[in-house]
C-alpha cells in the first residue's frame, strides 16, 4: 500500500491536504465543506449570480449573509439584483456592477440596508421591474414600457418612485408584463399588458393605471401572476383564475382550455383546495398548497413540475391532485419562469424548513447533487437544502432563513 506525506492511503481522510468525497457531501480531510447558514440569506444555483470560487457546483451555493434575518426575499435574475425585507420593516439589497439600479444603490455584491426607514411592508421582483409597499403607498422601479408602474407612464426609473398613493396598499405581485396590487380592504387591482385577459379587466388591451378587476371580488389576500394568466385567492381559500389556460392548469372548476375572461372560480375550499399559499406558477402547470400542508398539482406534468416526479397530467376537473406521496409540511412553491416566451420548466419549494428543487431546467440550481442516482437526468426533484435548516423564503436563486 502506498503513502502520501507519510500517511498510508488506506487512511485517506488523514492525508495532509488531500481532497476526498467521503464526508460532507463534497469533501473530506481539508476539502471544501458545505456552507451552512443559521440566519440571513444565501445565493444559490443560478449562473446569473456570483458564486464562491472555492465552493464546487455540488453545493451550488454562495457565501452566507448572517447578520440580519430576512422575512421575505426577491430577485431579478436578469440583472443580478436581490432585495429583502426584515420583519421590522427594513429594506436590504445586494447587486453587482451589471445592475441597472441607480445611484442610491452600491453595486459591490455586498448586502446593504437601503436608507433608514422601517415602514417597508411588502416587496416583489419581476423581469426588469421592482415593486414595494411602503407606508401603504405603492413604489415602483425599473422598466416602464409594459405599464407595470400603473401610474400611466412608460418612462420607468432606476430609483424608487411612488406610483400610487390614492389607496392604502398591502401587497404587490408581478406576472408576465402585468402587475397586481391588493388594498388593505382586500380589493385586487391590476395594470399592464392584457394578453388573454390576464389582467382580469375584460380586455386584452393594455391597461395603463391600476384598475380594480372587473368582478369586484372581496377579501382577496394573494395573487399569483403567471405567464399570460393570474390566480387570486381569498381569505376563505377559494381561488379564481383569469387568462391563458391552454394546458388546463387553472383548477378543477374550469374544464375548458380556452382563454378565461375572469377572474372566475377555479376551486373552492370545500370542494378541493383550502389554499394556504400560492407561488408564481409556470405556463404549463403548478402547485397549490392546502391547509394541511400538502401540495396539489394541476396542469401538464411532462416538464416534471410535480414534486413527486410523476409525469401524469392533472387537467381540468381532475386537477388539484393532492400529492400525498410527498408528505405534508409544504409552505411555499414557485415556478421559475423568465417572464418571457422563453419559459423555464423549473420550480423550487419549501417543506419543513428544507428547500426542494426540480423540473426540466433545474440543473443550475442543484449543481451535481444527485442522491437519487439521476446524474444524467437533471429533471428529478431532490432536497437541495436539508431539513431542519429553517428556510423561510426563497425566490428563483436566493434563499432566506429565519
Amino acid at each position: 500500500m502506498g503513502e502520501i506525506s507519510g500517511v498510508p492511503t488506506t487512511d485517506i481522510d488523514n492525508v495532509d491536504g488531500f481532497y476526498t468525497t467521503q464526508t460532507g457531501g463534497g469533501g473530506g480531510g481539508t476539502g471544501v465543506e458545505e456552507n451552512p447558514i443559521a440566519t440571513g440569506a444565501q445565493l444559490y444555483g443560478s449562473t446569473s449570480f456570483w458564486m464562491r470560487a472555492d465552493v464546487p457546483t455540488t453545493f451550488a451555493r454562495s457565501e452566507a449573509f448572517t447578520t440580519v434575518t430576512f422575512s421575505k426575499i426577491e430577485c431579478s435574475r436578469a440583472y443580478t439584483q436581490v432585495m429583502a425585507l426584515t420583519s421590522s420593516g427594513q429594506l436590504w439589497y445586494n447587486c453587482d456592477s451589471n445592475s441597472w439600479l441607480g445611484s442610491g444603490f452600491t453595486a459591490d455584491k455586498t448586502w446593504r440596508r437601503y436608507g433608514t426607514d422601517t415602514d417597508w411592508t411588502d416587496l416583489a421582483g419581476g423581469h426588469n421591474v421592482w415593486g414595494a409597499i411602503k407606508g401603504g403607498d405603492y413604489y415602483f422601479m425599473g422598466y416602464g414600457g409594459y405599464r407595470q408602474a400603473g401610474d400611466g407612464s412608460t418612462g420607468g426609473s432606476t430609483g424608487w418612485t411612488i406610483a400610487n398613493s390614492s389607496l392604502t396598499w398591502s401587497k404587490i405581485f408581478f406576472g408576465y408584463r402585468h402587475t397586481w396590487a391588493i388594498t388593505t380592504s382586500g380589493e385586487a387591482y391590476s395594470t399592464g399588458y392584457g394578453y388573454d385577459y390576464m389582467t382580469g379587466q375584460g380586455t386584452t388591451s393594455v391597461v395603463s393605471t391600476l384598475t380594480r378587476e372587473k368582478n369586484d371580488l372581496t377579501n382577496i389576500v394573494e395573487v399569483s401572476g403567471g405567464y399570460r394568466c393570474a390566480w387570486l385567492r381569498d381569505s376563505s381559500g377559494n381561488t379564481y383564475f383569469t387568462g391563458a389556460n391552454a394546458n388546463q392548469h387553472a383548477g378543477p372548476l374550469i374544464t375548458t382550455s380556452s382563454d378565461r375572461n375572469g377572474p372566475m372560480a377555479a376551486s373552492t375550499a370545500a370542494a378541493h383546495y383550502n389554499c394556504a399559499k400560492l407561488g408564481t406558477f409556470s405556463y404549463h402547470g403548478g402547485c397549490h398548497i392546502d391547509s394541511d400542508g400538502y401540495l396539489r398539482f394541476s396542469g401538464e406534468a411532462q416538464s416534471y413540475m410535480r414534486p413527486d416526479n410523476s409525469t401524469t397530467d392533472k387537467k381540468g376537473a381532475s386537477g388539484g391532485y393532492q400529492l400525498t406521496s410527498m408528505g405534508s409540511g409544504w409552505t411555499d412553491y414557485r415556478g421559475d419562469d423568465k417572464n418571457s416566451s422563453n419559459i423555464e420548466h423549473n420550480a423550487v419549494a419549501l417543506k419543513n424548513g428544507a428547500m426542494w428543487n426540480g423540473g426540466e431546467d433545474s440543473a443550475e440550481f442543484k449543481g451535481n447533487l444527485d442522491p437519487d442516482g439521476n446524474a444524467s437526468d437533471s429533471r428529478h426533484w431532490i432536497e437541495v437544502i436539508s431539513s431542519g435548516t429553517n428556510c423561510v423564503a426563497q425566490r428563483a436563486g436566493v434563499l432566506a432563513k429565519g
